[in-house]
């Protein structure tokens, strides 16, 4: 992918997202000049798509023929090979060049080309190289086998720009289709509400350190070390930044089920109601899970597909480790509703790392540093949509209902 096409595709995103905030505002003739010059750029990135997958033919000539592919050093790149070819290729160099093993002038091209460097417009404060595709794909399947990750309950928004907005429609404000006549209009009165919600990207980065003995393994050992540490990290940060949200909603005492029951029938939107779950930390499960109805019966019931998980009035219970979700002052967070409308990750889908085996301590210590770095942003959007409860799991007598 050439620079050119990089900015066209930045251009695409920009001008679409405009296109719909003046739809959304009502201003149609600004939207449909906006929405012509989204095609138009549609159709630049797809003349450039389709000719990179054009193989080259092979030309005839004698000992001083010069190809085109060679006067031409971006056709050149382009001819590589198909793009498995080049990810095997780039993740070859890149674990050469984590080994600390000098790289030619044209491996150093190759790994810094910008078909695998983090872009966003803002080269200078990227830094580092691209995870390579293997390193990446492993994070994102080591990640579905983690329990403790809150990005699954919330929207995730892929970005493709540092900074920007989207238009978002509650589910609670959702409007419905009108009815018209066989040929009629719409009527211009029925605007869906919509919420403009602003991002701006941040780089959260960390440091590992690789013993250099570790480093003599193989790619795939290093691969999934790697990996492995990173999804951890991951985890950590995104958990942090989502409860940091939540952390900030007004807290509701529950003094019993009672008020769980109300909040899912009454407080919150049926809507947003039907939903939601309930999230706890292991102090709050640990209290529910003893609760018994006067039959003596357990009121968290079993989750039929899922044995090992319980749900209450019908919602999920979602239980988080005590160290990410705390208990204080004797008072578990129980959060009820649907996080999906209440907070929103931008995901910037961007994992760069950089290394160094001189810098940071590395020299003496025998280690070689890794930085690696993600970016994302994370918004609240309808704080309606939760009612985030504190309940008492002192031993007094709680209310069964």
């Amino acid at each position: 992918m050439t620079k050119k096409e990089i900015e066209l595709r930045q251009r695409f995103t920009q001008k679409k997202e405009d296109a719909d905030k003046a739809l959304a505002e009502g201003k149609t003739e600004e939207a449909r000049q906006l929405l012509d010059e989204v095609k138009e750029l549609k159709n630049q990135i797809e003349l450039m798509v389709e000719g990179r997958s054009l193989n080259v033919p092979d030309l005839p000539g004698g000992e001083n023929f010069v190809p085109e592919l060679e006067r031409n050093p971006e056709g050149r790149k382009g001819a590589e090979g198909d793009k498995e070819e080049r990810q095997k290729k780039f993740t070859k160099l890149f674990m050469k060049s984590l080994r600390g093993k000098s790289l030619t002038h044209e491996e150093r091209e190759f790994l810094e080309n910008p078909e695998f460097r983090a872009m966003s417009g803002k080269n200078e404060e990227d830094g580092g190289i691209l995870i390579p595709e293997d390193i990446s794909r492993t994070i994102k399947e080591l990640k579905r086998e983690q329990l403790h990750q809150l990005e699954q309950y919330v929207t995730v928004e892929p970005v493709a720009t540092r900074s920007g907005s989207r238009m978002l429609e509650k589910n609670g404000d959702m409007t419905p289709f009108q009815d018209i006549e066989e040929m009629g209009n719409i009527p211009e009165t029925d605007q869906p509400k919509f919420t403009k919600l602003s991002y701006s990207i941040t780089d959260y980065a960390g440091l590992l350190p690789l013993s250099n003995t570790l480093l003599q393994d193989t790619d795939q050992a290093i691969m999934t070390y790697v990996a492995k540490w990173f999804v951890k990290k991951s985890i950590a940060t995104r958990n942090a930044l989502i409860l940091a949200i939540l952390d900030d909603l007004k807290k509701v005492e529950f003094k019993g089920l009672d008020d769980i029951k109300k909040t899912l029938n009454v407080t919150l939107d049926t809507a947003i109601s039907a939903g939601a779950i309930i999230m706890t930390n292991q102090d709050g499960f640990n209290y529910l899970d003893q609760l018994k109805d006067a039959d003596g019966k357990y009121l968290l019931k079993d989750i039929p597909s899922e044995p090992t998980n319980k749900m209450l009035y019908g919602r999920r219970v979602v239980v988080i480790s005590n160290k990410v979700l705390k208990t204080k002052a004797g008072k578990a967070p129980v959060i009820v509703g649907d996080l999906k409308e209440a907070v929103v990750l931008f995901d910037r889908q961007q994992q760069s790392i950089d290394y160094t085996n001189l810098a940071a301590g590395s020299f003496e210590t025998n280690t070689t540093k890794v930085r690696a770095i993600e970016r994302e942003d994370v918004r609240k959007w309808d704080e309606d949509a939760v009612v985030y409860g504190q309940l008492s799991i002192k031993d007094e007598e709680v209310k069964k209902s």
